[in-house]
């Protein structure tokens, strides 16, 4: 099934392949400038104290990426299902375990079990299908 974005004659044609593909690529921007940000602020906190003027262009580079990041799931939930958009973004956790790898932190084997359970968990979501229309809803257990 081909799906029809945008409007008028410069509208595009995109598979749900390409359309899963663009959506990815958003999440892992985005998760990317929240590993930045980590980055920045374990940095900023491992260093003395830096001078004011330093210390504020630290915060205003990690506001921009918050920022940034702000426009890029709005993007995301305007164009996605927040069921199939936001799981993805539990990316996040396995990436810190890495970042924190690289970044010379011990790492243990329930860590990366953890992270591999996360992906495992979104990979579930992104690829279930849902229940049909017609069916009852689960019941909610207290």
């Amino acid at each position: 099934m081909v799906e029809r974005v945008g409007e008028g004659a410069g509208a595009s044609m995109r598979t749900p392949r390409a359309r899963l593909a663009i959506l990815l690529a958003l999440v892992a921007l985005s998760v990317g400038l929240q590993l930045v940000n980590a980055w920045l602020v374990k940095l900023a906190a491992a260093t003395p104290p830096p001078p004011p003027l330093l210390g504020a262009g630290l915060l205003l580079i990690v506001l921009a990426l918050g920022f940034a990041r702000f426009f890029i799931w709005s993007g995301i939930y305007k164009r996605y299902p927040i069921s199939l958009a936001y799981p993805l973004s539990a990316i996040f956790f396995p990436a810190v375990v890495l970042l924190a790898w690289t970044m010379g932190e011990a790492i243990g084997a329930m860590q990366v079990a953890g992270a591999t359970v996360v992906m495992a968990g979104v990979v579930l979501m992104v690829t279930a299908r849902p229940h049909p229309a017609d069916a009852p809803d689960p019941p909610i257990i207290d």
